[in-house]
């Protein structure tokens, strides 16, 4: 947690967000993990990444990190450090749209976002899912998305998968439960990624943290009625032990 109420500072140089721009426009891809770089050059103090003997040195596996924001933070930022550690530039499944999913002058920030993520993932080689929570309108965007997802990971053996399983904020920072169907989900890119890296994001006495745990294989419950939830609570607690305690939500 912040020490005496401070927190590092992010900021995003004009330098950068031109070029990027300049890309969107022109569809030319974008090395995210070299951007990244760059970026995380802009954050003080410097991130503190901690245990990264535990990161794989070459692919395929997944990343699985928590949600963590808090006004002023985003979580492009915690995307930001995790990836300068990484071996390799990862693909991360990013939201399709930045949304309250209320009415009203809402929907201009979701058609507006939507536009830019989309294109955003064309340039960095990521791949977007609706965003959460689920509407049943978008069921079939989803299982697209999937699909293409795990068509992409089958063309590259080596990929490195990032994914945030919570998809959304939630309150004080702390652990939430993600939606249903995202163990299933997380089980289909086992199937091809096999190990699953967690990793533990927050900050703490002024400093944003990365906090990088053993990976681990999925261990699937025999004759289980709750596959889903299984797996969640499984992936969600290796997470968990990555944060200071206050911020485990319901899995102490």
């Amino acid at each position: 947690m912040p020490e005496n109420g401070h927190y590092p500072v992010y900021s995003f140089p004009f330098k950068i967000f031109l070029s990027i721009l300049i890309a969107l426009i022109t569809s030319k891809p974008r090395d995210f993990q070299k951007d990244a770089g760059d970026l995380s050059l802009r954050i003080s103090p410097k991130p503190s990444l901690k245990n990264i003997n535990q990161i794989p040195s070459n692919g395929p596996y997944l990343v699985t990190l928590n949600h963590y924001s808090r006004p002023g933070f985003m979580v492009i930022w915690a995307a930001i450090a995790l990836s300068t550690a990484l071996p390799q530039s990862p693909i991360w499944l990013m939201t399709g749209a930045w949304t309250d999913r209320k009415a009203g002058i809402d929907w201009l920030r979701t058609a507006l976002t939507s536009a830019i993520f989309r294109r955003l993932a064309e340039i960095y080689g990521f791949v977007t899912m609706p965003p959460m929570p689920p509407v049943p309108e978008e069921a079939a965007e989803r299982a697209l998305s999937i699909r293409r997802l795990i068509g992409i990971l089958r063309k590259n053996s080596n990929s490195v998968l990032c994914i945030a399983p919570e998809g959304m904020d939630f309150p004080g920072g702390q652990l939430g439960i993600p939606h249903p169907g995202t163990g299933k989900m997380i089980l289909q890119m086992t199937n091809s990624l096999k190990r699953i890296l967690p990793v533990g994001v927050y900050e703490e006495s002024g400093r944003l943290v990365v906090n990088f745990g053993a990976p681990f294989l999925l261990e699937i419950p025999k004759d289980t009625v709750h596959l889903d939830m299984d797996i969640i609570i499984q992936v969600m607690r290796h997470i968990a032990v990555l944060l200071p305690e206050e911020m485990r939500g319901p899995y102490h």
